[in-house]
């Protein structure tokens, strides 16, 4: 550094400091401590893992034999740790020789005979055997009367692999792995990558082999194990595509994975890199815990979505299939390093998905979608301000927020700008740890854009924008006329949330059905935007981000006559919807006539439902009367669905229309409905029955519902409804069969003690999603005197370990 003088460092010094406060895209020291933030230290690079493993399902018991190769990453290593919580070690190799350990609470530590040294590659081999109650999970091998599915799944993510494998269970190292699996030769197995073999044994099993190519965490090692077959399929870049499915369903098929072939030619198509594996599977398994789950190769989802045509329309796999293929690229390729850079994962899956589905269903769906997410976001940030680069980020950020934070950035870029810098991303860290800073650096060092402002605003610091808008139709003393828009940002404003710095589109719509609009950067808390008017035309409403892509809250207060011309004709359905919300705040009389054109213009199921919500209690009115008839046949599910539920009354008008839903295609409308058309006409309710009295529904829930009102109906009288309940709350079925049922039991207030059984049965399964509702209904129970005192009977006849009497023991007292 060459010398310069006392002045030249002072005029320096002070540039300095200045730019520190005159630049929007400086960062400002003051983001949200994070203490749980940063990848764990390990001492060693593991490169392979190959496991084999076998099973006991009754017992819930694995045997396995794990081999490990890896390189020390520091000087000296005197000891490694594998994470293996209750895991019992058998025996433990290192580099062919026996090796010295010890075990805790939480796992091994091997310590070799000398340290070892840096870049010198070693191997370890552990024999161990466990009965864990994370991560692998043993569906349907209790039952005792052999109707449940028998399965055997894992489910790795954040960090329960580690209950069935020794191993180094975090997502900062990436090895090439392998399993070997055997198990009876009924079943079939799935794990990750491309299967090598399957070979036949004399014993009556099989063992199956599986290997990867590349590198991936181990949080995404999985198995599937169940009695399945398997539909195969090619996108048209060539990736297998296997659709593993239930056989007694192979009416599922089509329904549960339609449009597979087109979303990964999609993600193809958007990420500009083709498909990083070798193949690509899903399969279903009972029980689930979540929704599903991205295991490199080989998806894992609920059975629950695993749907017929009928409950396509009510809720299908589709979305979530898009969800986790794109964890393929966002996840399983490039991996966030630790949990605080998560949203690289679920906010891009989240995203891919979203706009996937906008190719299937249309921009209104899309809109709709992302309003969801900025709902979620705003709600998440009652709460807390929590950055999305974050560990106490939460899902609604770090899936919807950080999506809609996409589409943002996908704004600010453009089209080929945005897609280019995902593309950079990608291809400069293909099967690596990622950060946050290596999506930013993708941008400037791709194309030379610098959006260090907008990771600030929206990543590294918490909150969004609230901004109050106002208008003015201005004619000046010269006789110029302008629209004059005043913008404030009224959101709390400290070092964790700044004022924030957006293009924003305001657009003037005329009278003449002509419009003008205007791109302005608004990054100041107080700012004046102009949209002149030459042809002095008059105003019909005005616009304030027109689409709603700015995540928000927005303030504009508007007349009537405004949100009228705004809910019937601005070009975006989002913006028509909120016309239509906002229209509540005046009476119905005023708004009626509005409602009733704007349901015959909309197409879109939330228009639509909202224009019926409002015209609910209108029902002495012929008009209404005239939409919801239209409305129960309407050829959307979820606008038939929102007329049926919305309907306090059924007046003898609307009750051929409503009866006729009886026989609906959706699920949905036919519980609903016949819940509904029971409780308004009893005196019809045996009629209601026989009309549906064969249909199921997803989870049982239309043939629950139905028990339910024949209790109901015959005076708590027809013992074999309660006892098909009860049944329906066991072991033999899927959870949310067991959910529905158990529900239902406690609406009628009936309980035996099969009931309380199951009921205990459900509250010890790793499932939360079965184990809280069922101890909700024990403990709603419990209050009641007689009722506590059958539970306290079955309690102290049963026979319970350690774990369990941690669960049950508050309900033998």
């Amino acid at each position: 550094m060459k010398y310069k003088s006392p002045s030249s460092l002072l005029l320096i010094t002070l540039y300095l400091i200045l730019s520190s406060f005159s630049s929007s895209a400086q960062k400002i020291n003051g983001y949200l401590a994070d203490p749980n933030a940063g990848p764990r230290e390990h001492p060693i690079d593991l490169l392979n893992m190959d496991l084999e493993v076998s099973f006991e399902p009754v017992n819930g018991l694995v045997n396995g034999n794990v081999h490990y190769r890896f390189n020390p990453i520091r000087e000296n290593v005197d000891s490694i740790f594998f994470d293996a919580p209750s895991i019992t070690i058998e025996t433990v190799m290192l580099n062919g020789k026996t090796a010295k350990f010890t075990t805790n609470d939480v796992g091994l530590t091997i310590f070799p005979d000398a340290p070892l040294h840096w870049k010198t590659e070693g191997n370890i081999d552990i024999k161990y055997h466990c009965t864990p109650r994370k991560g692998i999970y043993f569906i349907g091998w209790k039952d005792s009367t052999n109707r449940s599915r028998k399965q055997i799944w894992t489910q790795g993510q954040g960090v329960d692999n580690r209950y069935w494998i020794p191993s180094y269970d975090d997502m900062d190292d990436k090895l090439i792995t392998s399993t070997k699996v055997t198990f009876d030769k009924d079943y079939k197995v799935l794990s990750n990558g491309t299967k090598l073999s399957e070979k036949e044994n004399k014993d009556g099993t099989k063992t199956w082999s599986y290997t990867m190519t590349h590198p991936h965490s181990s949080y995404l090692v999985m198995l599937g194990i169940g009695k399945y077959n398997i539909d195969s399929s090619k996108s048209a870049s060539g990736v297998p595509m296997r659709y593993w499915y239930y056989p007694d369903m192979a009416d599922r098929v089509q329904p549960t994975y339609l449009g597979a072939e087109k979303m990964m030619d999609f993600l193809e198509k958007e990420t500009g890199l083709k498909y990083p594996w070798e193949s690509y599977s899903q399969i279903p398994v009972q029980d689930f815990m979540f929704g599903a789950m991205e295991n490199t190769t080989a998806t894992v989802y609920g059975d629950f979505l695993y749907v017929d045509a009928r409950a396509f329309l009510d809720r299908s796999y589709m979305g979530v299939d898009a969800h986790e293929m794109t964890h393929q690229w966002f996840g399983d390729y490039v991996t966030a390093i630790d949990g605080k850079h998560n949203w690289l994962q679920e906010s891009f899956a989240t995203y891919y998905s979203k706009i996937f589905m906008k190719t299937v269903y249309g921009e209104d769906y899309y809109e709709w979608s992302r309003r969801g997410e900025h709902n979620g976001a705003l709600n998440a940030s009652k709460s807390d301000r929590n950055p999305i680069v974050h560990t106490g980020a939460g899902g609604s950020r770090t899936y919807g927020k950080g999506s809609s934070v996409l589409d943002m950035l996908r704004y600010v870029a453009g089209d080929e700008q945005f897609k280019f810098g995902i593309n950079y991303y990608l291809n400069h860290h293909p099967y690596s740890n990622v950060e946050t800073n290596d999506l930013y650096r993708a941008f400037i060092d791709g194309m030379g854009l610098n959006y260090d402002w907008f990771f600030d605003e929206w990543l590294y610091k918490g909150g969004e924008p609230t901004y109050d808008v106002s208008y003015d139709d201005i004619t000046s003393a010269s006789g110029s006329e302008y629209t004059e828009f005043k913008v404030n940002q009224i959101h709390q404003i400290d070092e964790y949330t700044g004022v924030f710095k957006m293009p924003i589109v305001f657009q003037v719509f005329y009278k003449d059905g002509t419009n003008d609009s205007k791109k302005e950067w608004i990054d100041k808390q107080s700012q004046t935007v102009r949209i002149d008017n030459p042809n002095h035309k008059k105003i019909d409403f005005v616009l304030f981000d027109p689409g709603s892509i700015i995540l928000k809250t927005v303030n504009f207060k508007k007349s009537l006559e405004e949100l009228k011309a705004q809910a019937l004709r601005a070009p975006h359905m989002i913006d028509r919807y909120d016309g239509l919300v906002a229209l509540k705040s005046f009476s119905l009389d005023d708004r009626r006539e509005t409602l009733l054109n704007a349901f015959k213009k909309e197409t879109f199921q939330a228009t639509k439902s909202e224009i019926l919500s409002q015209l609910a209690s209108d029902l002495n009115n012929e008009n209404t009367i005239q939409l919801y008839n239209a409305a129960l046949k309407d050829n959307d599910a979820q606008v038939r669905f929102s007329a049926i539920q919305d309907l306090n009354e059924i007046p003898p008008t609307l009750l051929p229309n409503a009866e006729a839903l009886l026989r609906d295609s959706s699920y949905n409308v036919v519980e609903t409905t016949l819940e509904k058309l029971c409780s308004k006409y009893p005196d019809k309710t045996s009629k209601y029955l026989d009309f549906t009295s064969d249909v199921y529904g997803m989870g049982n829930s239309v043939k629950i519902k139905w028990l339910e009102l024949k209790c109901v109906n015959n005076a708590m009288a027809d013992d074999s409804s309660h006892l098909k309940l009860v049944d329906y709350t066991s072991n033999a079925f899927e959870f949310r069969t067991r959910v529905n049922a158990m529900n239902a039991l406690q609406r009628l207030f009936y309980i035996d003690e099969k009931l309380v059984r199951n009921l205990f049965d459900a509250a010890l399964n790793p499932n939360t999603r079965l184990a809280n509702p069922a101890m909700s209904v024990l403990d709603y129970y419990y209050k009641t005197n007689w009722m506590k005192t059958v539970i306290q009977k079955v309690y102290r006849e049963g026979h319970y370990s350690g774990w369990q009497k941690g669960i049950l023991d508050k309900y033998g007292k």
